[in-house]
């Protein structure tokens, strides 16, 4: 059952980060080219990012590659998002292509650093809790 919960965790965050990009890039505010089916499609695929973040509970491959994998899949899933909403995305066209993979590049990193930078603040203020703890048990001990 926790793995059901934690599947679900990750892609309701998916989702989230997904919607996040889809009002910040504007997409959200040009409502007449893109019906109600086409965002639940976004939700979905950006759902399924979301569960592609498992990846980084391996412990036998390290953050880079975990990255890399990520990174890779998740282009894959926005690309499939693409020609499914947009059927005349002409991907193979040199400058789209271009364009596109250099937007996701951009995109990806910003994405990624802010979740580095939410995991080692959480991380940090985990850390401190249990000094603190381990600083009064030796207190109480000493006393």
């Amino acid at each position: 059952m926790n793995l059901f919960w934690n599947l679900f965790k990750r892609f309701f965050m998916g989702m989230l980060y997904g919607s996040f990009l889809y009002v910040v890039t504007g997409l959200y505010f040009n409502s007449s080219s893109y019906n109600i089916s086409d965002r639940l499609i976004f939700l979905f695929a950006s759902g399924l990012i979301g569960l592609l973040s498992v990846i980084f509970k391996s412990e036998r491959i390290g953050i880079v590659w975990e990255f890399v994998i990520h990174g890779a899949l998740s282009y894959m899933i926005v690309v499939a998002l693409n020609l499914v909403i947009t059927p005349y995305f002409d991907f193979w066209n040199p400058n789209i292509f271009t364009t596109f993979t250099v937007e996701f590049i951009f995109i990806y990193v910003i994405i990624c650093s802010s979740s580095i930078a939410m995991f080692h603040r959480s991380t940090k203020e985990i850390n401190d809790e249990i000094t603190k703890r381990k600083q009064k048990m030796n207190q109480h001990k000493k006393s």
